[in-house]
């Protein structure tokens, strides 16, 4: 008399049996399928001839077999789908069976692979290259050729100039008109940005003294003045600190502790108007993903406001929070740091285009 686990492993090879059985029926069933004259799929046909979308064709099992057999391909070219498919069709008996007994999915060939190297399953495909060219609504920049040589690409400058962080400095704000925290997380960005050759304009006007309230009135005459004596510049940023828990802004990344970044983009309202929102936005995106992509962590993300905040100004102008009153001047410096490294991948990316 059998043992259990003897049992149970001459179902298991009955089970393994059939499954290769059915396997060789699906391919047979694979070989003669073009002359059988039925459809696998049938195309969407718009009633609006005028109107027409990109198909994507996922990859069948029958382009993977026939690719592999010279001549076969071309012997057996199916013609355009007419027919609709019908949903007990002898195809879909195949798959369900097999995906019942022995879990392949025929509409998923990785499905195969996994099935019988189960260590494929846990990889997943690497991060597409994220480039200004997949995104829509980006503004072109200009190409290094048609810039004047050693005029600034990136400008700075800070609205809210006073913002420091307490660990720092013991305040959220410095006192009396003084320039905080915040414009030596700049001056750290301008660094980096120096060191891929990359000029940098930064402005340090006190902006939010003695009127605080008053502080974006201001800091919109610097930024027209920077724009109109500095028409080299490709990119703008007003830099600032956010009010937030310490918690919410922290981020590990290379094994260092950094302040968070979060992107702020603005729509405007009826009766302020932001003609560059769309452009501002499709920028913003592809400063996050390349974030996510490079320093995972490290961005908190786009926030959209109803505002202008000067953005208005520029087709590429964003705010930046880098941190929080609770972080520490050096990890806001690590974490602009990095921004700067994204910065000055997208200035490379546009230069060879």
């Amino acid at each position: 008399m059998l043992t259990r686990r003897a049992r149970h492993r001459e179902k298991y090879k009955s089970s393994k049996r059939i499954a290769v059985i059915l396997l060789l029926l699906f391919l047979l069933c694979v070989a003669i399928w073009p002359h059988l004259g039925i459809s696998e799929e049938a195309l969407a046909v718009s009633a609006n001839s005028s109107i027409q979308q990109k198909q994507y064709r996922v990859p069948q099992w029958r382009d993977i077999l026939f690719s592999g057999v010279p001549g076969l391909n071309t012997a057996t070219e199916l013609k355009n789908p007419v027919t609709i498919k019908n949903k007990d069709s002898i195809q879909q008996v195949i798959r369900e069976t097999l995906l019942f007994f022995i879990g392949v999915d025929i509409k998923d060939m990785r499905s195969i692979f996994q099935a019988e190297i189960p260590i494929l399953a846990k990889f997943k495909a690497g991060p597409q290259t994220v480039s200004a060219m997949s995104l829509p609504n980006f503004p072109k920049f200009e190409t290094k050729s048609s810039l004047p040589s050693g005029k600034p690409v990136v400008g700075l400058y800070y609205t809210h100039t006073a913002e420091s962080f307490i660990p720092s400095s013991g305040a959220a704000h410095k006192p009396g008109g003084q320039r905080g925290d915040i414009v030596d997380v700049g001056e750290a960005l301008t660094k980096k940005l120096g060191t891929y050759g990359i000029s940098t304009l930064q402005n340090t006007t006190i902006h939010d003294y003695p009127s605080f309230m008053k502080a974006y009135d201001a800091s919109e005459v610097t930024v027209r003045k920077m724009l109109a004596e500095n028409p080299s510049i490709q990119m703008l940023f007003d830099i600032h600190r956010d009010a937030d828990k310490r918690e919410n802004y922290t981020a590990i990344v290379n094994g260092v502790e950094v302040a968070k970044i979060k992107i702020i983009v603005c729509v405007g309202q009826q009766d302020l108007v932001q003609p560059h929102w769309q452009q501002n936005h499709a920028f913003a995106k592809l400063i996050d993903a390349k974030l996510n992509q490079r320093y995972p962590g490290l961005s908190r993300g786009i926030q959209m406001e109803n505002w202008r905040y000067n953005q208005h100004l520029h087709p590429r102008a964003l705010l930046i929070e880098i941190g929080c009153q609770e972080s520490s001047k050096e990890e806001a410096e690590r974490g602009i740091e990095m921004f700067g490294d994204i910065l000055a991948e997208i200035i490379e990316e546009s230069n060879k285009q």
